[in-house]
């Protein structure tokens, strides 16, 4: 069971970090802060009021979207924008907000404020639903005095991360939908147009050819032994599932993402796309270097590539920068890199990183599309195929019975 752990760390530049997280064990908790950059110097766990804060949704409790957060955020940017104080945005935000989950969290978060703790510590108990970056950027606002362009530029990364997702679902969308209705297609002539057939054949009194004897066999085996049919299907299911949450089948599958051919492409750009834009942001909200790689490295799902932000970790840490690690990564290309090197040279890595960032957003979509585009016919052809080879030899046998006769 996940416990709420309150923590006293200090970072690389020396400041003093209070805040609170949720973690499995306390072990946990502490590689949590070691990835963000941060050393522990106190930790205790609690329950009771803090865990309600963070709680998980319940079953029939609405999640979150990025899209509720976005619209959050643009509020609050509106609002501090035109000089009202982030106090009182927050109340307004609850005040308007539709959602149940969150306004209950942002009339806490105000509340917080309220007792004079800061908006990002606020935040901080609440990283369930904001996420990691959002608080790091608010905290550096605040530290900075850039609140308001820190949630400019949050906005504009949520929008960026919603576009991104809505052009992923589209580009797969369609070839799944086609091959949803070619397994209906198949199923209705396995369960309903066969066995039509098979009564025409006994009716004839001749043997039906071999491919066609085969499918009426399939077709009677699957309706008559559909329980054991289903029975299995369910217990592959079950076994696919457990075996594709195993560290091995984990490894297997991020290997797969990033080196097969015609995908890798596509899963390096939207990788670095989205890393670099990320870190880029986070760089121009003012969250330090050694954080920013750290809550990069807590949003990549890819270990290998995950790997590659604990190289850039003790690159920095040993005072290399990231262009050298960078040009070294078979996942980076070179060209990513050497702007990496020449940003670094002209102290302009916040932007230089967002902006390579968003390039290569831009080419993983890209791809992405180009690739749906080729499995469409692709999957035309082959379930055509398959279809047609049902219907010649149901259809094939029964037109040469008719021309004897």
């Amino acid at each position: 069971m996940a416990m709420i752990y309150s923590y006293v760390a200090k970072s690389t530049k020396g400041e003093i970090r209070r805040g609170v997280l949720q973690a499995e064990s306390s072990a946990a908790a502490r590689q949590q802060l070691k990835q963000q950059s941060l050393f522990v110097m106190s930790m205790t766990a609690g329950r009771g009021a803090a865990v309600k804060q963070v709680a998980q949704p319940g079953l029939f409790t609405k999640k979150v979207s990025k899209r509720d957060l976005l619209m959050l955020t643009s509020q609050l940017s509106i609002m501090a924008k035109s000089g009202i104080d982030l106090a009182e945005c927050l109340q307004n935000a609850a005040a308007q907000c539709d959602h149940p989950r969150l306004k209950r969290v942002l009339d806490q978060v105000y509340k917080d404020v309220s007792d004079g703790n800061s908006v990002s510590s606020a935040l901080r108990k609440h990283v369930d639903i904001f996420g990691e970056f959002y608080v790091a950027g608010i905290a550096a606002g605040e530290a900075s005095g850039s609140v308001n362009e820190v949630l400019s530029r949050l906005a504009d990364l949520l929008r960026a991360e919603i576009r991104l997702r809505a052009s992923i679902s589209a580009a797969i969308a369609y070839p799944v939908i086609l091959l949803s209705v070619s397994m209906l297609v198949l199923s209705a002539l396995i369960f309903f147009v066969l066995p039509q057939f098979s009564t025409v054949f006994e009716q004839m009194e001749v043997p039906a050819p071999a491919l066609t004897q085969l499918l009426l066999d399939l077709g009677i085996t699957l309706r008559t032994k559909w329980w054991l049919w289903g029975g299995i299907v369910a217990m592959l299911a079950v076994a696919a599932v457990k075996t594709w949450r195993t560290d091995a089948a984990r490894i297997v599958r991020d290997k797969f993402a990033l080196n097969a051919p015609g995908f890798r492409d596509i899963t390096r750009a939207l990788l670095l796309g989205r890393t670099f834009r990320l870190m880029g942001t986070m760089l121009q909200n003012g969250v330090p270097l050694l954080e920013a790689i750290g809550l990069c490295r807590s949003s990549i799902g890819n270990i290998f590539y995950r790997k590659l932000f604990d190289d850039l970790e003790e690159s920095v840490l040993n005072g290399r920068g990231l262009g050298q690690t960078l040009a070294l990564s078979t996942f980076v290309p070179q060209g990513a890199a050497q702007m990496a090197v020449t940003a670094e040279r002209t102290g302009r890595l916040d932007s230089v990183m967002q902006l390579v960032g968003q390039f290569y957003e831009d080419e993983g979509e890209r791809r992405l599309q180009e690739l749906a585009k080729l499995l469409e016919p692709a999957i035309i052809v082959v379930m055509g195929g398959v279809v047609g080879t049902i219907v010649m030899a149901i259809m094939l046998p029964i037109f040469e019975f008719s021309s004897r006769a």
